[in-house]
């Protein structure tokens, strides 16, 4: 097997599949790339069982072949080269792989091929299309709100699920929730709600190109195909909570506030709250919101006033900055609504304009220490 790439490419396509490869398997197969090659382009795949992503790179190649090379020597050694042209020599009887460059020749060694786990085959039930910005934008405002709590596995995953034409996408952790809805694609012929791990998402959005999107869902598995790329992953078999059910109906007291002004108070003001709770108070009045923190433990505090437009009684919430912080942080409106109802209840969070009937955001509050 042999070929000629130029680093910085090889590199740049190494990068899409690296988020991968496990950094320790019982399987140590796992550690390698799948290598392929077959006239002039170089197919490279790699998988931890519960997700697969091949990837595809023209190549100058003279003799076709089949190999597993250890992932991380592969991406550490075209990561440290200069932009060149980098020739692979390699004996797929022995898997020994040799790198030559202008300058310098590395040697190491492979698996053999037929070791490495095939990508499960994949039988599409229902099929829909989308270009790469909406799926990177929704990849973006989703996954930051997924749980990382394994004893809730549906919630580690972001829910898709189709109502009539519309694609919703949804991922909460309990204290926070996003709900995105889009309405201009052509068809949603989703059969039933999924739910896609979030570390398929992730790697899927460090991997688009330009384009159009193929997402081709099974009972067990979701397919993303782009160009020659495409990402299996395996869907998440649990039951996703009632997300309903948590997003309230009443939130009356309206406060329009601008997205980049309440960032920059938040993250001053939290400087100051504990570094436990991360608590923030919001006291609400029809002119102005103020934000304060105070830290008991370490005797620090901190208020700044912004202005704001309001329409209900005066209120008094608490919320953990970090968790505002995020959800104001994913989305990119000038002018951002905040829905209240009582002290105790949700916060709605959306964007003002073009995009307010279609995100959703929501914020649990937490209850204020005297």
């Amino acid at each position: 097997m042999k070929f000629t790439a130029n680093s910085i490419e090889l590199q740049r396509t190494l990068n899409k599949v690296g988020g991968v490869v496990p950094s320790k398997s019982t399987m140590p197969i796992l550690e390698n790339l799948l290598c392929e090659l077959s006239n002039n382009i170089l197919t490279i795949t790699a998988t931890d069982l519960a997700i697969s992503l091949t990837v595809s790179l023209q190549v100058r190649g003279t003799e076709d072949g089949r190999v597993a090379i250890p992932a991380k020597r592969l991406m550490d050694t075209m990561k440290s080269l200069p932009d060149t042209s980098t020739a692979f020599a390699i004996d797929t009887t022995t898997n020994k792989i040799k790198i030559t460059t202008e300058n310098g020749e590395y040697g190491l060694t492979g698996e053999t091929a037929a070791d490495f786990p095939p990508v499960p085959p994949f039988k599409g039930t229902s099929e829909l299309s989308m270009e790469s910005n909406m799926l990177r934008g929704l990849i973006h405002r989703t996954t930051f709100a997924v749980s990382t709590d394994e004893l809730r596995p549906a919630m580690m995953g972001v829910l898709f699920q189709a109502k009539d034409t519309e694609l919703r996408a949804v991922s909460t952790d309990g204290h926070r929730l996003v709900r995105l809805s889009y309405r201009q694609l052509k068809s949603v012929p989703m059969k039933k709600d999924v739910v896609i791990p979030a570390k398929a998402l992730l790697i899927l959005g460090k991997s688009l190109d330009e384009g159009e999107i193929t997402v081709s869902i099974s009972e067990t598995h979701v397919k993303f195909t782009f160009g020659q790329s495409f990402l299996v992953s395996r869907l998440i078999d649990e039951t996703y909570p009632n997300y309903e059910t948590v997003i309230p109906a009443e939130n009356d007291k309206q406060m329009i506030v601008k997205r980049d002004e309440m960032i920059s108070s938040i993250r001053r003001v939290a400087l100051y709250a504990s570094a436990t709770t991360h608590q923030i108070r919001f006291d609400i009045t029809k002119a102005a919101l103020q934000i304060t923190a105070q830290d008991i433990d370490f005797g620090g505090e901190a208020k700044e006033k912004i202005s704001c437009t309001y329409t209900g009684d005066t209120l008094e919430i608490g919320f953990n900055s970090v968790y505002l912080i995020d959800l104001l942080s994913h989305l990119e409106s000038e002018q951002v609504m905040f829905r209240f109802s009582t002290p105790t209840r949700a916060g709605i969070v959306s964007p003002v304009g073009e995009e307010s009937d279609s995100i959703l955001m929501l914020v649990m509050p937490v209850r204020l220490s005297t």
